[in-house]
């Protein structure tokens, strides 16, 4: 059985980008991050537990993040993280339309 010429392509050309895609990860530096340390931010701007969700929801997605409580309150965000993450937690509260204090 013969494949059309635009299948072959296809699947070459899907064999390439995995394989180009597997390289660059090979390569890409690991980067450590320190122990993590408790930080305790107020934060103003939060109405209810959605809001609560939506904050923990954003830094937990950050790398190295273990731990987020938020109240709103006691206007307070809790977050367990390594020490050069600290402005990305802030910006992600931001990011929401929140105030870090």
């Amino acid at each position: 059985m013969r494949l059309p010429a635009s299948s072959l392509f296809r699947g070459t050309a899907t064999a390439i980008g995995l394989l180009l895609a597997a390289t660059a990860c090979e390569r890409a530096p690991v980067q450590r991050l320190s122990e993590p340390v408790a930080y305790s931010f107020s934060v103003k701007g939060m109405h209810c537990e959605g809001c609560e969700g939506a904050i923990c929801d954003k830094v937990t997605a950050i790398a190295g993040v273990t731990a987020c409580k938020a109240s709103h309150t006691d206007e307070k965000v809790d977050v367990v993280a390594p020490t050069e993450q600290k402005e990305s937690i802030v910006a992600a509260i931001k990011r929401l339309g929140y105030t870090v204090e």
